[in-house]
């Protein structure tokens, strides 16, 4: 038996059983269980490269936000954040009523109301 195949025969179970686990979901990586369960990876969200939100609107156009916006028209009804900030999204014009802080990397699919404001930094 010559080298080649000793290590075809070697290995060949090896990457079979590896296989599985990653189909079962044994074995992920470091960073996907670096991510709270609660909040989706961002990468599952359907957005351009930005360092910014995407955000989506109640007729489903994208938008990406990059400074404060005090009035939201036609408001956001989900978003992910790509910036290295958190954002707070707020149901009421001029950043009142309820609020939702996304932090860096996390989607809100669904903020349990419409975003009528948003601006970076940590809800108050």
């Amino acid at each position: 038996m010559n080298i080649t195949r000793r290590t075809a025969a070697t290995f060949a179970p090896l990457a079979g059983a590896l296989t599985l686990a990653l189909a079962a979901g044994i074995a992920q990586p470091a960073a996907a269980s670096a991510q709270p369960a609660a909040a989706p990876a961002a990468a599952d969200f359907a957005c351009p490269p930005v360092l910014g939100v995407c955000a989506y609107d109640v007729d489903d156009n994208l938008r990406v936000l990059y400074d404060d916006e005090a009035d939201i028209i036609p408001p956001i009804v989900r978003a992910a954040n790509y910036s290295n900030d958190p954002w707070c999204f707020y149901n009421w014009f001029g950043y009142g009523g309820a609020r939702q802080e996304l932090a860096p990397g996390q989607v809100a699919d669904d903020f349990g109301f419409v975003v009528r404001a948003a601006r970076r930094g940590p809800c108050d």
